[in-house]
């Protein structure tokens, strides 16, 4: 970094903040294929989770607003730490949460498309947030905590909306602004700055840039 600060690159700031820099960082995001993603403009009467089912990802929280809104939460990933995934499950009504187990981009984005709003609370400075991305591509708007990577991908009253971190009373609240917002919209802005072109030409400006 010291030497050639110029050669390093991150996805978000909020990566970028955890090593000692001597200079601002270059930031990337990250790219996605667009074409995989179909745009539902429909949405069922369902919230969405996406996540490694581990304590770090608050799990917990979502499963909270889910139940204080009454309608069901899909939850996909895999159960890496199973008893936190059953204390999680054990803490809302049976049926407020549906285990849709960890699935190819393909089904993901099939079943992902369906929920109104994805809800993302994670208890740790996430490096990025792919699943935040994944949603947006499908018209799925993303309600968050504003930490980590994931509060640099949403654009306030656009794609989304971000409240402060461990608020479970601030998601229920701001739940209904979510749910207006145009779908189609949502999915034009999250590909202008995340498709597979977006993301080549920063690569390209970054490669060929004075050293």
């Amino acid at each position: 970094a010291a030497r050639f600060p110029k050669r390093l690159a991150f996805h978000t700031a909020a990566q970028a903040a955890d090593f000692d820099l001597p200079a601002a960082p270059q930031l990337m995001a990250n790219g996605f294929d667009f074409s995989q993603y179909q745009f539902q403009a429909t949405p069922q009467k369902l919230l969405g989770w996406a996540g490694r089912i581990a304590p770090e990802k608050g799990l917990e929280d979502a499963a909270q607003v889910a139940q204080q809104w009454g309608w069901p939460l899909a939850v996909w990933g895999l159960k890496e730490d199973h008893a936190y995934a059953e204390a999680v499950e054990a803490s809302v009504p049976e049926g407020t949460l549906q285990w849709r187990g960890f699935l190819n981009t393909a089904q993901f984005q099939a079943e992902l498309g369906h929920c109104a709003v994805l809800l993302n609370t994670p208890k740790w400075n996430e490096a990025f947030g792919n699943v935040v991305v994944e949603a947006m591509a499908c018209g799925v708007p993303v309600l968050a905590y504003r930490r980590g990577g994931p509060a640099e991908l949403i654009d306030p009253g656009i794609s989304g909306a971000l409240v402060e971190p461990d608020c479970i009373k601030a998601l229920v609240e701001w739940l209904p602004q979510v749910l207006a917002l145009d779908r189609q919209v949502c999915r034009a802005k999250a590909k202008e700055r995340f498709s597979l072109e977006a993301f080549a030409l920063r690569l390209e400006n970054w490669l060929t840039q004075p050293q």
